[in-house]
């Protein structure tokens, strides 16, 4: 367990399975997996995307893992960040970190469900039943007036 410093500040904390990617391009170094729950916010799928990372070896898969920007990478300089799980800590520099949260929880959580009245749902569901038989809709058609 490290000591809060000043100069560090915790980007996410993830829980559980981390998945590693390394690929060539901007975006070179990807951490996914579920942030852990704090008081006020659910767990959610969260991934880190490193522009620039420093070429340092980590594994696929990581367990329990912590992304912290630590001081420094003032006037264009690269930043530094620290990657803390039970199996693994490294320091990497890297010109940005982007957190990317995914926001359905959230907005289902603020959205509510529509409500259907038990009426109108039998109605459909009687309707769609009955289409299945054949020639139904040819009746229905014709009681319609489209036919």
């Amino acid at each position: 367990m490290t000591v809060p410093d000043s100069s560090m500040r915790e980007l996410v904390a993830f829980a559980g399975p981390v998945q590693c990617e390394r690929a060539p391009g901007a975006i070179n170094l990807v951490l996914r997996g579920l942030a852990r729950a704090t008081p006020g916010r659910r767990s959610t799928a969260s991934e880190v995307l490193f522009s620039g990372a420093s070429s340092v070896v980590v594994p696929a898969d990581l367990r329990d893992a912590r992304v912290i920007a630590l001081a420094g990478g003032a006037d264009g300089a690269p930043r530094r960040f620290r990657i803390e799980s039970p199996e693994l800590r490294l320091e990497l520099q890297a010109r940005s970190a982007q957190l990317h949260r995914d926001a359905a929880m959230a907005f289902f959580g603020a959205v509510p469900p529509p409500r259907v009245p038990l009426r109108l749902h039998l109605g459909w569901w009687l309707l769609l039943t009955a289409l299945r038989i054949p020639g139904t809709a040819a009746l229905v058609r014709k009681i319609r007036g489209s036919a």
